[in-house]
């Protein structure tokens, strides 16, 4: 369908090229790569018809999957021209980010994955699956659009989460992971600590006493959320660099 649809732009039938396109979008079962020279071909013929808007739409989502994409030989200035500036206006916004977040609703955990600033009619679905009770049994949860939740059970442990954002035919565009193990849960009860002791100063005769404290047993309270996130970026894939806090992207 692309190289029928191809054949159609390079032959200025335009209209032909585009009705192809738009059904391999919808129907056929593409790959990242392929996706991607879809996104770059229609926005050539939304060039060649004038119409900017639906051009530069298709530059966001070519931008967004793969910020290091490169126009091939067919794109004419105007069309290059306006990709730097889709590419300079992501850039300054922060690029697409796929997160995790611990969050509490109506007394219950959630862990939810969401989509940020991402184009419309990119992203079909969000997939997130966690691990819980101590790894042994798998969770998971399928929604359309751009986020979906997934209530975590008892006190909201989980031994790592893993979310994906995907097509329509289900190729995954990005993806996200927490590893380990992570408490959502309310702080421990109060029998949880020791009261710390205290001993009077030795120079009792000094004008101001003090009276150090000697803490005997220290806590820390784990409380509210932890939040996650992954930085899609040209310099993350072209360096290789692993995203930081336990956070691992794959394309």
């Amino acid at each position: 369908m692309l190289e029928r649809a191809i054949a159609s732009y390079e032959e200025a039938n335009f209209e032909a090229a585009l009705r192809t396109f738009d059904a391999a979008a919808h129907n056929a079962d593409l790959s990242v790569d392929e996706l991607l020279e879809l996104f770059e071909m229609r926005a050539l013929v939304h060039h060649a018809l004038g119409d900017d808007g639906a051009m530069r739409a298709d530059l966001q989502r070519l931008n967004a999957v793969r910020p290091s994409h490169e126009l091939g030989r067919l794109a004419p200035p105007t069309v290059r021209q306006a990709f730097d500036e889709v590419r300079r206006r992501s850039a300054s916004a922060g690029g697409v980010e796929l997160r995790l977040d611990g969050k509490r609703f109506d007394g219950a955990t959630w862990m939810v994955a969401h989509v940020a600033r991402v184009p419309d009619g990119l992203v079909d679905h969000v997939t997130l699956q966690c691990s819980v009770d101590k790894g042994s049994n798998t969770i998971s949860r399928t929604s359309q659009g751009n986020e979906t939740r997934l209530e975590l059970p008892g006190s909201g442990e989980h031994s790592g989460c893993a979310a994906t954002a995907r097509t329509r035919q289900g190729s995954v565009l990005f993806s996200a992971s927490i590893d380990g193990s992570v408490a959502w849960g309310m702080p421990e009860p109060a029998n949880a600590f020791e009261m710390p002791k205290y001993q009077r100063h030795a120079d009792t005769k000094a004008k101001k006493k003090k009276w150090p404290w000697i803490v005997a047993v220290t806590a820390v309270v784990v409380g509210g959320g932890i939040t996650a996130g992954v930085l899609l970026s040209q310099r993350s894939k072209n360096n290789n660099q692993p995203a930081a806090g336990g956070v691992t992207v794959s394309w």
